[in-house]
């Protein structure tokens, strides 16, 4: 449908309307898709060398079908959950025994949930990796708890087992000391102690705790508390560890752009914090074609020798960076929060991003992984890069529904 589009009309995506490069889009994105739910990574199978993508990832998955809330498909979003939580079913005597234990340390790949997984057999890829990462739980609870909160039933039929499964999760959690040791983060780097891991689980298990944090989100209460109570004190000490380590995201690193994470989707930071995250990210990440994931970066370096300044540049960043302002010019416009300017300049800031977005993107329509000394590399869709963009696009459209302006891009 998308190559159609562009076929027939002989048009750039650039020079679609918004309407159109979002069915473009939407279209590269949902060609990721596979029966079972999941979304692979990339098209991409490893013949030119390195990791071939064509696998599940499980962040990748939940934050590449995030978009199909944003086009009111929820059925494919709960999907897309439900997938996750049987490879979590699959792998559970992991989560149990590791529940169990006094105590966790490295990344004991035969003891922990694999980051990646064969998109039919759902087996596990590769030992040799950083798999102890601590968000993709994270995020796995705090979208669960809101898609639940919205009224969808995530879970599934079998809610007693499922709910022995995610308080078994909260254990894990615990033993494993999410608060205050090691995991491998967004980029499967470390182990050190991520400012984006803590906020995760943090957000996560604050929408189970229903203490009221999350409320003005929703029109009816669902009272999640009542199927995973979370105690009071693993919320506490979790938002003192995150505030210790805040606006650092580890020790090695001053900022990242997994940062944020914390202002979108999580929106588990004060105001000055995310606005120093924001700061940090604009001033020290961004580039000409995307955002740098932190500073000195190796992961296709254009010069490993003087890694600093030749970092990858990832075009997810900018949609990332969109996404923010647009949540940002909502909350102005409502009247929750002023610290960051004028709904107006916000709404500039969100519209220019999604346009430094377009600049990178193919002639097609596909968000790339990287540029690496100015060339994309071979990831092209990367599935969470295209899904953020039609995020990005979708929450620019409603900040012109209330304001009543005409979309220029």
């Amino acid at each position: 449908m998308a190559d159609n589009l562009l076929a027939t009309s002989g048009r750039r995506f650039r020079d679609l309307s918004p309407r159109e490069k979002l069915l473009v889009a939407y279209t590269h994105l949902e060609s990721l898709r596979q029966l079972n739910g999941g979304y692979i990574a990339s098209p991409y199978r490893g013949e030119r060398g390195g990791n071939r993508y064509d696998v599940f990832w499980l962040r990748d998955i939940m934050y590449a079908t995030y978009a199909n809330e944003y086009i009111g498909s929820y059925e494919k979003m709960i999907e897309s959950y439900r997938l996750i939580l049987s490879i979590f079913r699959k792998y559970r005597q992991k989560i149990s025994s590791g529940a169990r234990k006094r105590h966790y340390l490295g990344s004991c790949a035969d003891e922990v949930i694999h980051a990646r997984v064969h998109p039919v057999t759902l087996e596990e890829i590769t030992s040799e990796w950083g798999h102890h990462q601590l968000d993709i739980f994270g995020l796995f609870l705090y979208k669960t708890g809101d898609l639940m909160k919205k009224g969808f039933n995530v879970l599934g039929t079998d809610y007693a087992e499922t709910l022995i499964l995610l308080r078994d999760i909260v254990l894990y959690l615990t033993t494993v000391r999410w608060y205050s040791d090691p995991d491998f983060g967004v980029w499967e780097e470390g182990p050190e102690v991520h400012s984006s891991s803590v906020g995760s689980v943090l957000a996560g298990l604050t929408m189970w705790h229903d203490d009221g944090y999350y409320h003005h989100k929703y029109r009816h209460q669902v009272e999640l508390y009542r199927y995973l109570p979370i105690p009071q004190e693993f919320i506490e000490i979790g938002r003192e560890s995150l505030n210790r380590i805040l606006p650092r995201e580890s020790e090695s690193r001053p900022y990242d752009l997994a940062q944020l994470s914390l202002i979108w989707p999580y929106n588990i930071v004060t105001e000055g914090q995310a606005h120093t995250i924001l700061k940090n990210v604009e001033e020290n990440l961004v580039r000409e074609k995307g955002v740098v994931r932190y500073p000195g970066d190796l992961f296709h370096n254009a010069n490993p020798d003087e890694p600093e300044g030749n970092e990858a540049q990832w075009p997810l960043g900018f949609a990332w960076l969109s996404i923010v302002y647009s949540k940002l010019a909502y909350k102005a416009m409502k009247r929750m929060g002023d610290m960051f300017g004028k709904p107006t300049e916000l709404i500039e800031k969100a519209r220019y991003y999604l346009s430094k977005l377009e600049e990178v993107m193919t002639h097609d329509g596909k968000v790339p992984e990287l540029y690496s000394d100015g060339k994309m590399n071979w990831n092209v869709p990367l599935a969470w890069a295209q899904s953020f963009y039609v995020i990005a696009s979708q929450s620019l459209e409603r900040i012109y529904e209330l304001t009543g302006e005409v979309r220029r891009i």
